[in-house]
Parts: structure tokens; C-alpha cells; sequence
């Protein structure tokens, strides 16, 4: 190899491998299971090649509950954020999809702007819904495909310190005139051949793969050396059955390094379709 090729694949490697020290460098992966047999697996990665800037890519796999069909599918996700010292914007996009019968995508936006230590987010998500329904005839099997898509929109609003931080958030959908055949099902035979998803808003699991309409919560965090303890309450509105569920969490975090933490989380969803279902969730964080 000539002296000057040698020199700038040298340089190159220099220069790759001080861009990847730079960068800050996170991987996630967390495992879900509630008391009706929903379960998911995710994995996360996040890379932020500047301290303004951060990129981040999904995936998992989850099964809802049984009351929904046993509808389960794989998820892919990923987004990009921007922030400077006192405003930030991102775009998140994630897809789940059944193979069998249901798919949903979700375009989501926010931005966020602080005063001092209060920081005000406006929500915004688009959500495009694909359900196949098949009924078995003697003859034939008879297949129909209907889609709908929603556009939510909403606020929230957290107060932190260096130990403490809570929040509030409300979240509000609308439906297209298309939404409207889906609610007809209930008067056709298809009805019995068609994914159960207002089952899914009282699954822990696939929450916010449902038909949703409403959304709120309130939550709060707080840290003390090395561990952290966050109470998470939500309630939601699912526009097929017409009834909430109503959510409460509790997490415990351990920093055990700059390297590596833990999360647990249990709780308990309260609904008109589950009643009283615990859900336990593990992650794991690893970081650069």
C-alpha cells in the first residue's frame, strides 16, 4: 500500500472512531406480560451524533389478551428529535401490523418549548387503521378490507426540579366518516370474523394499538441517589365499546452506572372488557 493511501485510511479510522466516541449511544430492551396472556418484547436504539441532535430506531413483537381475537403482530418504529436549551421538536413514526387481519400506523409530532422549570408540549398524531374481515362461506370465502384513520391532537404540561417532576396530559381524537361503517359491523355476519380491537385499550400491552378517542394522565417522578420511583396514572376512552379503562403504574429505576440501569414496573388496568388485570414490565438500559 502506497504511503499516502495508508495515511488517509489511517486518518479515516482516526476520524470514525472519534465520531463514535463522541456520540452518545443507547440501547434499550424491555419485556411486558399482563394476567390475560398479552406479552411484547421491544428493543430500542438511539444514537445522538450531536448534543442537540438524536435519532432512534424500534422493534418488538406483542400479543394482546384474549378477549381481542388473540390479535398479535410485530412493531417498527423510529423518529428524530431536535433540542436546543429551552425549546425541542420531534417525529416519530411506528407501524404495527397482524399479518391475519389489523395493521396500524401512527405518524406522531411534538414540540415543546420551558419556562424555567415548566415545560409545555403540544401532541399531535395522525393514525391510518386497516382491518380485513373473512367470513367462511360453504362455497367461497368472502373477504372485505376497511380502513379509517384518525388525527389526534393534545398538550402536556410537567414542572421538574433536580429531584422532582410531575406532569399532566390530555390527548383527543378524531375520527373520518369512514369509522362509521366499522361501527355497522355489529349488524352484518362479518361481525363475528373481524379483529376484537376494543379489547386492546385494556391491555397494558397493546394500548396504543386500539381505536382510541381519549386519552389523559397525570404522573410524577421522584429521585433520590441512585434510584428513582415514578406513580403513572391514565385513563382512556376506546371508541368502538364506548367505555374506559383506567390505568395505574408503579416504576422503580436503578442507575446502577453511567452505563447501565434497570426498570421494573407493576400495576394494575381496570376496565369495562378486563377487570382488574395486573401487568408487570422489565427493562434494561445500556449506554456509551
Amino acid at each position: 500500500m502506497k504511503r499516502s493511501s495508508w495515511r488517509r485510511s489511517a486518518a479515516l479510522a482516526a476520524w470514525l472512531a472519534c465520531g463514535a466516541e463522541a456520540a452518545q449511544l443507547d440501547a434499550n430492551i424491555g419485556v411486558t406480560a399482563d394476567a390475560d396472556g398479552g406479552s411484547g418484547l421491544d428493543l430500542d436504539f438511539g444514537i445522538s451524533p450531536t448534543e442537540h441532535l438524536t435519532f432512534n430506531l424500534g422493534a418488538g413483537y406483542a400479543t394482546g389478551p384474549d378477549q381481542a381475537g388473540n390479535l398479535s403482530g410485530t412493531t417498527l418504529a423510529g423518529g428524530a428529535a431536535y433540542h436546543d436549551d429551552h425549546f425541542g421538536v420531534a417525529l416519530d413514526y411506528d407501524r404495527f401490523e397482524d399479518p391475519s387481519n389489523y395493521r396500524v400506523a401512527t405518524l406522531g409530532a411534538r414540540g415543546w418549548f420551558e419556562i424555567g422549570d415548566l415545560r409545555v408540549t403540544l401532541l399531535a398524531r395522525q393514525r391510518d387503521m386497516g382491518i380485513e374481515l373473512r367470513l367462511d362461506l360453504p362455497r367461497q370465502t368472502l373477504r372485505r378490507e376497511l380502513e379509517f384513520s384518525a388525527f389526534g391532537a393534545g398538550a402536556q404540561l410537567s414542572y421538574a426540579t433536580d429531584d422532582f417532576s410531575v406532569y399532566g396530559m390530555a390527548l383527543n381524537y378524531d375520527y373520518d366518516e369512514d369509522f362509521q361503517r366499522f361501527l355497522d359491523l355489529p349488524n352484518t355476519p362479518l361481525a363475528e370474523r373481524r379483529p376484537r380491537i376494543e379489547a386492546l385499550y385494556g391491555s397494558f400491552i397493546l394500548q396504543a394499538q386500539g381505536a382510541i378517542d381519549r386519552q389523559y394522565g397525570l404522573g410524577g417522578e421522584y429521585s433520590f441517589g441512585r434510584h428513582a420511583l415514578a406513580l403513572d396514572f391514565m385513563r382512556t376512552h376506546d371508541a368502538v365499546a364506548d367505555a374506559s379503562s383506567t390505568s395505574l403504574g408503579l416504576t422503580w429505576h436503578w442507575f446502577r452506572s453511567s452505563h447501565q440501569d434497570w426498570s421494573v414496573t407493576g400495576g394494575v388496568i381496570d376496565s369495562a372488557i378486563v377487570n382488574d388485570m395486573a401487568f408487570v414490565s422489565v427493562a434494561l438500559g445500556l449506554h456509551n
